[in-house]
Parts: C-alpha cells; structure tokens; sequence
C-alpha cells in the first residue's frame, strides 16, 4: 500500500469520525410533533399601568378557532423566548401560545435591580426566598395583565379568534409559581404546568389552581451528602429544594395534580438550554436530548388537552408508567434515597 492511500485512508477515517461526532454531539433544534404548520408574531399589549409589554405568540398557520391559550412565563430574568421549542410543539397542536418576558429581565424597572437568589450564608437564604416571593407576585400580576389584554382585545390578530374560558399557564422555574400566582387572581386560569420551579410565597404554597402538572429535574430531591455539604451554596441550596417536598406531594393528592421527573435533567435542560453545547458535564448526545425533549412534550400536550379541552384519555395513557428517561412520582412514596424535607 502506497503512502498516498496511507493518507487517503488516514483521511476518510478522520472525516468518518467528525462526521459521527456532529451528528452526535452538536444540537439540533427539534421539529414540533403535532399536524399543524406554527406561526410566529410579536404584539404589544399594554399593562395595568399603560406601559407597553410586548409578547411573543405561536400559534397554528390554519387555527382551528377558537383555539385554547397558554401564557408563558419564563425563569428568573429569562425573556419569552426562552423555552421556544416547547412553545412550537404546543402550538403545533392547536394551541396558542403567548409568551412574556420576566419582570428582572430588564434591570432597569426590575424592583430588585437584577437580583436573584444568594445562598451563601442562611440571613441571605432567608432573603432569598423573600425576594423570590416577591418576584412571584409581580410576575403573577404580569400575567394577569397580559390576559386581561387579550380579553380587551389589544390584539386584533387574536380576537374572537381564542378560547379565554379556560386559559392553562407553562412556567420555567420561577415562571411556574408565577403562574400559580396569577390563578389566584384569575380564574379562567385553570391549568398550570410548572417546569421546575419552586414554591415561593403564599400563592404559590396553596397550589390552588384545578389543574397542576410539576415536572422536576434532578435536583427536586437533594441528597443528604447535598444537604450536609461544606460548600455554603450547595448546602442552603439543597435545603430550599427540599422544603417542597411535602408541599408537592400534598397537592398530588387532589384531583388532576401530577408530578413527574427527568432524574437526568439538570434545571436549564428543562428548556432551550437542552439544545445548547456546554463544555461542562453532563455532555449530553442528541440521542438524549431527543428523549429528554420528546418526554416533556408528551405530558405538556397530554396535560393541556386534559385541562383546557376536556380530553383526558392521553394522559390517563401515560400516568405511571416510567421508563428510562421519565419516572412517575407518588405523592405518598417519592424516589428512593432522596432526602425528606427539614422543617
């Protein structure tokens, strides 16, 4: 054999190798999953106080009128766009999404200037979880505020067009207190789908919307090695994650509450951040993100057809049944190995 097919060789086989290696590593931004082609449009609306909010809406190219909306309310200091896969799915099925940007994500008018959470000694977990109350109740108002816009029809696009007798909520981390805060405050609010988020303020703790639906990452049950870490913020960190331990499990115990988990997500996964390439484990394949994606687009379209269109048969379907990359929790038996909430 020649040096020059050595070469050539040596050649092909490297470029086999990149070539497995993006097809593998590098993210794809995945296809929606329902029938319906998705249109996407920006709108202002105005809020309780005439300054302009603008919105992001997804909805179906042929909407099936009228059609059920879902508010998004994305994490702390995150803006509209930050779950937009989830949102395409959604709408891909006949729902119309309306995303708005956190209150913090402008610091500028952000009352606590930008601020979120600080855990490295208890006085500043203790205001912490004040802050975070805080934060619910202005971003639950925000919602509110982008509802009532829709039903004064400050978007024409939209009006008579929507179903606004049974509106459902989808909110990453804080936004999913945040939705459960403005249920409170409005009752054609029936459904929340909380991706990850904790239980800040009185609101949020009495879980009081019909229809509730958390799904956790990882970190929903901290160990005890967590819990008793010498690092400060791993520590206090742990321990606000597991007071919510009981305050889920009580909500699971009434009608149409549902909690689930992907034990292998990290928190910004149960996002777009699942399809961004991070240099820092956990690496993930596009075989997992695919799994991952697929698992919470299944329960949030099951979830919202059940609660906003009264089709309880897909998620009946699926209650229970776990598989490797989602487990079903028991509210009166959580995972095994988990640490139970300190009170």
């Amino acid at each position: 054999m020649t040096l020059l097919r050595l070469l050539l060789l040596a050649a092909l086989a490297v470029a086999v190798i990149v070539a497995a290696g993006w097809f593998v590593f590098v993210p794809r931004w995945p296809a929606p999953t329902g029938p319906d082609a998705v249109a996407e449009s920006d709108a202002t609306v105005k809020d309780t106080t005439g300054r302009p909010l603008v919105v992001t809406i997804w909805q179906p190219r042929d909407l099936k009128m009228p059609a059920p909306v879902i508010l998004y309310s994305p994490g702390w200091g995150g803006t509209r766009r930050q779950s937009r896969a989830q949102a395409e799915n959604l709408a891909s099925h006949g729902f119309v999404v309306v995303g708005v940007d956190d209150i913090a994500s402008d610091r500028a008018t952000d009352p606590d200037g930008g601020v979120s959470f600080q855990l490295l000694t208890e006085e500043q977990t203790v205001e912490s979880m004040r802050r975070a109350a805080r934060h619910v109740t202005g971003q639950g108002n925000r919602l509110v505020d982008v509802l009532d816009a829709l039903e004064s029809g400050q978007v024409p696009a939209l009006a008579g067009r929507i179903d606004l007798a049974r509106v459902g909520v989808l909110g990453l981390s804080i936004g999913g207190p945040s939705g459960l805060a403005a249920a409170t405050k409005n009752p054609h609010i029936v459904a929340v789908y909380n991706l990850d988020g904790g239980l800040f303020g009185l609101a949020a703790r009495r879980i009081a919307v019909p229809h509730y639906f958390l799904m956790s990452s990882r970190e929903a049950f901290p160990s005890d090695a967590e819990l008793t870490s010498p690092s400060d913020y791993v520590r206090n960190y742990a321990k606000v994650s597991a007071l919510d331990i009981p305050h889920n499990g009580l909500r699971m115990e009434r009608p149409h509450g549902y909690w689930a988990q992907i034990p292998a997500a990290e928190h910004y996964e149960l996002a777009d951040g699942l399809f961004k390439m991070r240099r820092r484990p956990p690496i993930r394949t596009n075989f997992d993100r695919t799994d991952m994606n697929e698992a919470i687009g299944r329960t949030e379209v099951a979830f919202f057809r059940s609660a906003l269109l009264g089709d309880e048969a897909p998620l009946k379907a699926m209650l229970g049944r776990s598989d490797q990359t989602l487990r079903w929790i028991s509210p009166t038996s959580p995972p095994t190995g988990i640490a139970r909430a300190r009170q």
